[in-house]
């Protein structure tokens, strides 16, 4: 991974976990939100169709894995997947994290943070406001306007599939 190796190569950064087991957690949690529990591409297409209620469901089941493996990470009590430590296991979650959250209630009536309120996912609720709310994350966000026109343009072209 990329990032990963930008990380090692600018230590001093301290993105990295010190052991090979937080490194393998970070990895796994990157995959985790990466691939599935943020991904809120099979919501959008269902929308307005019979699997739309699937996809939901789908959506907020891949959120409760985050939490519980936010919940089975020892923390010191701070928001992040090592506790009061921003890693890199934030820095590529983030913009999915992002993405989500301003897309699902912008384009459905689906809203993550909603969903963790329902269903009790407070540490993964904790994870989403810290990061998004991190700095650097803030600096490297698209603008609203452009993320709802990229979305809109990729809607059309599922409607046109």
């Amino acid at each position: 991974m990329v990032a990963e190796y930008v990380a090692e190569r600018f230590p001093d950064a301290n993105l990295l976990p010190e052991s090979p087991e937080d490194r393998a957690r970070m990895r796994l949690f990157g995959e985790l939100c990466g691939s599935s529990s943020f991904s809120y591409f099979g919501v959008l297409k269902a929308k307005g169709g019979e699997g739309y209620e699937a996809a939901v469901s789908s959506f907020a089941e891949g959120l409760e894995k985050v939490e519980a493996l936010l919940q089975a990470t020892s923390s010191d009590g701070g928001p992040f997947l090592f506790g009061d430590r921003f890693t890199l296991a934030e820095c590529n979650a983030a913009p999915w994290a992002q993405r989500a959250c301003f897309v699902l209630p912008s384009f459905t009536d689906v809203d993550p943070l909603k969903i963790c309120d329902e269903r009790g996912l407070v540490r993964l609720k904790a994870w989403i406001t810290a990061t998004l709310e991190r700095p650097s994350v803030l600096s490297a966000k698209i603008p609203d306007d452009e993320m709802k026109a990229n979305v809109s343009g990729m809607l059309e072209r599922f409607a046109a599939a």
